[in-house]
């Protein structure tokens, strides 16, 4: 024989598991730094099936396994900034207009004017900012694990930046 809980304990106790619940979605959400100013364009997305090895005297790329590659246009109004993030691949940026500041984990910040490049580490969480008074415009490439998103959303690891 089974004893059987009663109802005041049992329905207090399953609203206090909502509760606790919606506050950790709530704060999953209030930890991340969604972009603001910033829009992103999908150009093309491609599945690279087999390994990958390219060795010359000045470059070497190689994967172990199947790959996908996205190649994207991000645009930053002034003031505009990319959120807290992290790849899980490979990224190759080039800038096409304006000037960007890059943030890496450890709040250091380096600026890149257009014309310039740079390579994103994989699993780095960064942000990127427009501090300048005209749009930035960027296109880089994404060479990611199969099926991972082209961007993982990061919390701000403590950095102050305006």
């Amino acid at each position: 024989m089974h004893a059987r809980v009663p109802t005041w304990v049992t329905k207090p106790l399953a609203s206090l598991i909502v509760l606790a619940l919606a506050i950790l979605a709530f704060v999953g959400v209030a930890i991340a730094t969604p972009p603001e100013g910033s829009v992103g364009t999908l150009l093309s997305r491609g599945a690279i099936p087999d390994a990958v090895k390219v060795h010359s005297d000045l470059i070497k790329f190689k994967t172990r396994g199947a790959t996908d590659l996205f190649v994207v246009t991000q645009t930053w109004q002034p003031g505009g900034h990319s959120g807290w993030h992290s790849h899980q691949g490979l990224v190759l940026l080039a800038l096409k207009t304006g000037t960007l500041t890059v943030f890496d984990d450890e709040c250091n910040a380096r600026t890149i004017a257009a014309g310039e490049a740079f390579v994103e580490a994989s699993g780095m969480p960064m942000e990127v900012k427009n501090y300048g008074e005209v749009p930035a415009v960027a296109y880089f490439a994404i060479v990611n694990p199969p099926g991972a998103p082209g961007r993982d959303d990061a919390p701000n690891p403590g950095c102050d930046i305006p």
